[in-house]
């Protein structure tokens, strides 16, 4: 599994898709701590926003960098299509995970020493679920299920607004809600944190089925 997640690397850097989600989330990390001061759970609540974006494009642009026969080229050196897809979702969280604690230092850097280590450590766990459901919904929007660029586009803005708007889907809103309000309940941590566990699964399992399809699907033409 180390030797595809290094390999899922090194494609995803030589492509250069990961610069633009990179940038955005940095560009609206500076934009945005260069004029709050408010308090620090708060910020969280808009950073994290911006992780969960940020990790869904990257998972959107990490599962579009191989075609079809590449992923079967990859398959059997790997030993399954499900092992490839695990190493490039392991692959994107490990990315997003290193934007979460970007996101989390800048705001510790702008509040200075006034931040508890407990707020640091919350604002933390808060991005990385919120990366964890980036990825998640992203998934079964990719080209690993929906192969056109447009729909891939309109799906993704449909399950990220869902995500993070809907208040009646108990995914990423409730625990943003909360921090917005300066508070974390632990039962809207845990409730989640389970829940982006849970949808991750879901939705891999989902992806490796409609990959298996599809590759049998090509080889049968």
């Amino acid at each position: 599994m180390i030797a595809l997640i290094r390999y899922q690397l090194a494609e995803l850097g030589h492509s250069q898709r990961y610069v633009p989600p990179v940038l955005v989330h940095i560009g609206l990390l500076a934009v945005f701590y260069s004029a709050n001061q408010g308090p620090a759970l708060p910020g969280y609540a808009v950073t994290a926003a911006s992780s969960l974006v940020a990790a869904a494009w990257l998972m959107i642009a990490s599962a579009g960098l191989s075609g079809p026969e590449q992923r079967m080229i990859v398959a059997a050196h790997a030993g399954s299509s499900t092992r490839v897809l695990i190493g490039v979702v392991l692959t994107v969280l490990s990315c997003s995970a290193g934007l979460a604690v970007l996101a989390v230092g800048w705001g510790a850097v702008t509040h200075g020493a006034d931040v508890p280590l407990a707020t640091l450590g919350l604002g933390l766990l808060v991005h990385l679920i919120c990366t964890v459901f980036g990825v998640a919904v992203a998934l079964p929007c990719s080209a690993l299920v929906i192969p056109r660029i447009g729909y891939t586009l309109v799906a993704a803005v449909v399950g990220l607004t869902v995500t993070l708007l809907a208040k009646w889907v108990p995914f990423a809103f409730p625990l943003l809600f909360a921090l917005g309000a300066d508070t974390a309940p632990p039962a809207v941590l845990v409730q989640a944190g389970l829940t982006a566990v849970l949808l991750l699964v879901l939705t891999t399992a989902l992806t490796a089925w409609r990959q298996d399809f599809g590759m049998s699907t090509h080889m049968t033409r």
